[in-house]
Order: C-alpha cells, then structure tokens, then sequence
C-alpha cells in the first residue's frame, strides 16, 4: 500500500480512536465534576500531574526507537524491553517513596495516597512501551485504535459505577487503573510478540543516544506544558487548579482528536522515508491540512466556551467558561508544532527537539510566574501568549534542517487561520443580538450551527484556493467509498 494512503488510513484509525476514547473519559470527568466539589478534582489534578511525567520518563523515547529502527530486529527489540522495564520499576520506586512524600507535605496530605495508587500505572506503561512501538512500525494503527476504544469504554462504565456509589475521588483513580491496564493488557495481546532473554550493550548505547534526548525533550515539555497547573495548584490552591483544569478538558480532548492523531502517524511515515525535500514537503502538506480542520475547531471553542462548560459541568464551573475561551485560542499554534516536532524527530534530531522543549520551558516559567500571580484569568492569558512565542521557536529550527522559511510554512495556513478568526468573531456577535436571551443549550446550537457555516461559506468562497487544495490532498487520504463525495465538493471551487 502506498505510504500515503497508509498515512490517511492511520490518521483516521487514530482519529476514531482518540474521539471514542475521549468522549467516554470526558463523560466520567463531567459525572465527577457535578458530584465533587473543586478541591477534590483539584486534589487528583495534581497528582495527574506527577503521573503524566513519570510516564514519560518510564516510555524514554523506547517506541520511537523501535518506530525508526531500520528493520525489526529481536535483538534490538528484546534490549529496548529490558531497557523500558528498568526505566518502569525505578520510576514506580521513585515515585512512591519519593513523590508521594513530597507532594503530600508540600500540596496536600490527602493528595499522597491518590498518587501512590496511581504509581502503579507506570509499570504498566513499561511493559507494553515497545509493543506498541511494533504495532505503530507495521502501522497496525486499527489494532491501536480499537485498543484504546475498548480500554476507554469500560474503564468508562467502571468510573461512573464507582462515582454512582459514592467513591468520590477514588472513581476517577479507578477509572485511570483498568484503563492503563485494559491498554496493557490488549497490547501486548495483539502483537503477539514475546522478549527475548538477551541483552546488547551495542544496542543499548544505540536506543539511549537517540532516545535520551527525545525523552528529555518529552519531559521538559510536557513539565513545561504543566508549569501553570503546578504554578496554580501550589500558589493559589486546589479549588483553583480544578477551575483552570475544568477550562481545558475540552480542549486535552480535542488536542486528542484532532492533533495526537496527525503527530504519531506523521512519525511512522516520515521515518520511511529518507528524502530529506520529501521529509519537508510532505510536513508542509500535514501542517495545512490539519489547520483547514484545526484552526475553526479550536477558535469555535474558544467562542462557545462559557455557554460549554456551565451546560456540561453546571454553573458552580461558570469561571471555567471564560478561562476555556483564552487557553483555546492559545491551542490553535500547537497545529504547527506537533508536526514540527513530529518531523525533527522522524529525521533523528532529537536533541533539536529537546533544544525546542527547553526554550519552551523557559518562556512558560517566566510567563508562569508573571501571570499566576495575577490570578486565574491571568493565568489563562499567560498561557495562550507564550504558545505564540514559542512556536516561533518551532519555525526556525524547521528552516534550519528542512531549508523552508517561516514565511513559506506560515502562509499554506493563514487562509485557515484568518477564516477562523473571522468564525469567532461572528460567533460572539450572536451576543448582541436576542439569541443572548435563549437558553444555554439553545445558544450554544445556534452558535455551533453559525459557526459551521460561516466556515464553510467562506471556504468555499473567499478562500476556493485553500479549499481546492485541501480537497485534492484529501483524494488519497480517504477511503474508497468517499472519494467521490470528494469530487462532488471539488466541483464548486474547480479542479
């Protein structure tokens, strides 16, 4: 099969995935939300915190490894798996009688014991790291993506029984549990693949050249991406970091559905490919497909923020509202990013790559520490501005080993992104007028239905090139049995 359509068929496995699975955890997180007050979400928030990180360092880059390895070697492969269970019982170690200490003398007590169940989760990270790296190699992205649905839903029905019977917090820990452990369990299942007892030291210095500084960059960015949730928890308290964090569900999860999908597949498919004009073309050409799809998303949530979150989560949220409206606008650069990202890291520039984490650190530090101090909707304000500077960053490192200027990569999206900054502001121009008046559920229907439209008209009008364009990459990303809606709809904007 041709390496661009393996490319489209992943993305939409990943995509469907990422959708079911996300609409099942935002349901618990919404159940949870109306029977707990914030300081109890905020006291399982932080320790999410530690275990998101911690799994980072227990997954060291290893399936990437596995993903850009030449050929599939058992040798290699079985050395990798050694490596990532190490890595999974030093962090489990480490984490329980450590950060558990800590985080319940420094945040709160009562936010020990959650995290010390939690830390189970990175052993079970550990064990299927590399098998998942199999599966993403042979994009068997369909085996991934029914994994993960499946793990979702019933970790999912098992979270909201839990929170039906009064286990408060506890729902949410359970839920995080059989979902890493369905995940596990399914992975390793399906690749049918079992570690040899044999261990190269050749190939250990090999996997932690490259993946060292791919975890590193992994970590500091994903620390970097939490320095206003850890910021906010510690200075202002639990009840806050619940507020901030219920503003940016929505978002997490629309992150997970429509950008995660386009970065893993991108990695899979670029590492296939040695081209280095190719490498960046091919880049170009996912960074301004996702933004024709992205940009409107991410700015129509920005618009119909306060309306979501008192209608999903109940008005005692409504502050989340217009912290989810700034962070959302804040999101839409990371349709650049990822691919970026994406793209150093299937050509072997990790360490580039933990250069980019690390300038993003530092700005999220100094914006971090100006913003909190400011309170929560400074706080949101912080951290929309240092997206867009740090993105910058992203640019010039890809002109640096692709050779393409930020103009040249700024200008496939800006099409997208003007369309859709036109999309938020007749969205909030529907405030001035008597659809203000009508119920919550009302509003945000017509608002959405506004939205979709004013997006397609001007796509389809102003921007027919943008659309053109789009529609004919989209021919040979698409399954058979769509491409002639694909047809139908490039007939207003021409061939």
């Amino acid at each position: 099969m041709a390496l661009k359509k393996r490319l489209g068929r992943s993305t939409v496995w990943m995509s469907a995935a990422a959708s079911g699975n996300s609409a099942v955890s935002f349901l618990i997180f919404v159940v949870l939300s109306r029977i707990l007050a914030p300081e109890e979400i905020g006291l399982v928030a932080f320790a999410l915190i530690v275990v998101e990180a911690g799994k980072i360092v227990v997954n060291a880059g290893f399936p990437q490894a596995i993903v850009r390895h030449e050929d599939w070697d058992e040798t290699f492969a079985s050395t990798c798996f050694h490596l990532n269970l190490a890595f999974a019982v030093a962090i489990t170690l480490l984490v329980y009688f450590v950060g558990v200490p800590l985080v319940s003398r420094y945040y709160e007590p009562a936010a020990g014991p959650i995290l010390a169940v939690l830390s189970l989760i990175f052993f079970l990270e550990g064990v299927k790291a590399v098998h998942e790296g199999k599966l993403k190699r042979e994009f068997a992205f369909h085996v991934i993506a029914l994994r993960t649905v499946a793990g979702g839903l019933i970790s999912g029905v098992v979270g909201i029984y839990l929170a039906l019977r009064g286990y408060g917090v506890w729902a949410l820990v359970g839920q995080q549990l059989v979902n890493h452990g369905l995940t596990a369990l399914i992975t390793l299942a399906s690749t049918k693949w079992m570690p040899r007892l044999v261990f190269s030291a050749a190939d250990c210095r090999r996997i932690l050249r490259f993946s060292t500084p791919l975890m590193t960059a992994q970590l500091i960015g994903n620390v970097s991406s939490k320095v206003f949730d850890l910021l906010i928890g510690l200075l202002i308290g639990p009840a806050a970091l619940a507020f901030f964090r219920v503003g940016g569900r929505a978002l997490f999860i629309l992150q997970e559905i429509v950008l995660k999908p386009f970065e893993q597949t991108v990695l899979s498919a670029l590492s296939r490919i040695s081209d280095r004009s190719l490498q960046a073309s091919g880049t170009l050409r996912v960074i301004r497909m996702s933004a024709y799809l992205t940009f409107p998303v991410f700015f129509g949530a920005a618009a119909i923020g306060p309306d979501f979150i008192v209608l999903a989560f109940g008005a005692k949220w409504e502050l989340s509202g217009h912290i989810m409206t700034v962070l959302a606008i804040g999101t839409a650069p990371l349709v650049i990013g990822y691919q970026i990202n994406a793209a150093l890291t299937a050509t072997g520039n990790s360490r580039l790559v933990m250069v980019l984490a690390t300038i993003a650190l530092a700005i999220n530090c100094a914006m971090g520490l100006t913003a909190v101090s400011f309170g929560l909707m400074a706080a949101a304000y912080g951290f929309a501005i240092r997206t867009y500077l740090t993105i910058f960053f992203n640019l010039y490192f890809f002109k640096k080993i692709f050779g393409v200027g930020i103009l040249a990569t700024l200008k496939p999206v800006s099409s997208s992104f003007l369309a859709s900054l036109i999309v938020f502001a007749v969205i909030n121009a529907l405030r001035i007028t008597p659809v203000a008046d009508l119920h919550a559920a009302s509003r945000l229907s017509i608002s959405v239905a506004t939205g979709v439209a004013t997006y397609f008209v001007l796509m389809m009008t102003v921007f027919r090139t943008e659309t053109r364009n789009f529609l004919l990459e989209s021919v040979d990303f698409v399954p058979a049995r769509f491409k002639p809606l694909i047809v139908a709809l490039q007939r207003p904007v021409g061939s």
